[in-house]
């Protein structure tokens, strides 16, 4: 069975709002968006949709009201991802959710100089954006897509109030996001690109580009509330079928390597813990044996376009190396789809891999399988196997 694929066209740029109405309108519906703020605890808040014809498009606009005065105007990190273990989501889809936020977090303490615990979301940190941002992932679950293509995104110039006074546009936590990501000039004035809309597309699209070949089964178009002359603000987003290759899906991605004879191998378990957390996909170390017949460490990183800046910064500054290789490598890896595993502890986000229609691997998610151990006591080696449906006797053989 061929891929499912969204395409999202970012016409007159992508903010949090624009992008789950386009979801929405492309097959998600809105019944489980509108499930969001009860679950949170949110009994103020109210979802407000409506229709609007920007460039003579028919879109859907979403308007998220709610007493500001409840709600706190800053949330850190933490805040946010309590938040969402609160909802009703699907485990996967919570994971999906706390990994947009993290990426907003990375890039609002790289801008401001501050760490991952300290920093603060402010425009971004208000009810609207959770909804946003929990609201695309319920969506994307549900739509149930392999591969998500995002096109070229159109930048705005000029300038923006926010917390921080008047900055200038693209906004500098959209443009922190925007490494490896390729863009064009809008041709207007504005804030197209808002920082949940860049967060959104650069943590969950698995490349940037043109329209992929595909069969395209429904078309949603969502509007931003500003108004632009001749340009469209609107996300519209294709969802279909790949046009029929195998049963692989191929991409593309960055090889980074450095060569280490005189680090203090103590060290390098950080160093590949701080690589994954720039948003390397994998890191490793090769033992290798260096000129003069030295022991030394080949350290590798395997990286999308978007996070090859933040990866070179981890080996340069945190290991001994003067300078890395790059090479772009092709890939090709299984149809995956993210399903959720009931396990007598609570719920595990599953990886699932697929050749056709059938399932040929189901691996648990390790980070909420250990949380999960965490709070409950239990061995994690134990919800691990519960969660990838391994029968017992399986589970005692390592």
């Amino acid at each position: 069975m061929s891929a499912r694929v969204l395409f999202l066209d970012c016409a007159g740029g992508v903010a949090g709002d624009m992008l789950l109405c386009a979801l929405v309108e492309a097959g998600a519906g809105t019944a489980a968006v509108e499930a969001i703020p009860t679950s949170l605890g949110f009994a103020d808040v109210s979802l407000r949709w409506s229709s609007g014809r920007p460039g003579g498009f028919s879109a859907r606009r979403l308007e998220v009201v709610f007493d500001t005065s409840a709600h706190p105007h800053q949330r850190n990190l933490r805040d946010m991802e309590q938040l969402i273990d609160r909802s009703s989501a699907s485990a996967a889809a919570k994971e999906r959710a706390k990994e947009v936020f993290l990426t907003l977090a990375r890039a609002e303490a790289a801008v401001h100089g501050e760490s991952l615990d300290t920093v603060h979301f402010h425009e971004v940190g208000c009810v609207d954006a959770l909804i946003d941002i929990l609201g695309a992932c319920i969506a994307l679950e549900l739509l149930a897509v392999d591969e998500i293509i995002c096109s070229p995104l159109p930048m705005g110039s000029g300038t923006v109030q926010c917390a921080h006074g008047t900055l200038p546009l693209p906004a500098p936590a959209v443009a922190a996001m925007l490494p490896g990501v390729p863009v064009r000039d809008a041709g207007v004035e504005g804030e197209t690109v808002t920082p949940t809309g860049a967060a959104l597309v650069t943590t969950l699209a698995n490349g940037f580009g043109p329209m992929p070949a595909m069969t395209v089964e429904a078309v949603g178009v969502g509007a931003g509330s500003r108004e632009y002359p001749g340009l469209p603000n609107v996300v519209r987003a294709f969802v279909g079928t790949a046009a029929a290759t195998d049963d692989t899906i191929a991409t593309e991605a960055l090889l980074i390597q450095c060569n280490i004879d005189d680090l203090d191998p103590r060290v390098l378990p950080v160093v590949i813990e701080h690589l994954l957390s720039a948003g390397a996909v994998d890191a490793y170390t090769t033992p290798i044996v260096m000129k003069k017949g030295r022991p030394g460490h080949l350290i590798t990183a395997l990286a999308p376009h978007s996070a090859v800046d933040p990866v070179v910064t981890i080996l340069l500054r945190e290991t001994t190396s003067l300078g890395c290789r790059i090479t772009p490598v092709g890939k090709r890896h299984l149809r995956r789809r993210m399903e959720t595993a009931d396990t007598p502890w609570g719920p595990v986000p599953v990886k699932a891999a697929l050749i056709g229609d059938t399932v040929v691997r189901r691996v648990p998610e390790f980070e909420p399988c250990a949380e999960l151990a965490r709070k409950t006591g239990v061995p994690v080696r134990d919800i691990l196997a519960a969660a990838g449906g391994l029968p017992q006797e399986a589970k005692d053989d390592d």
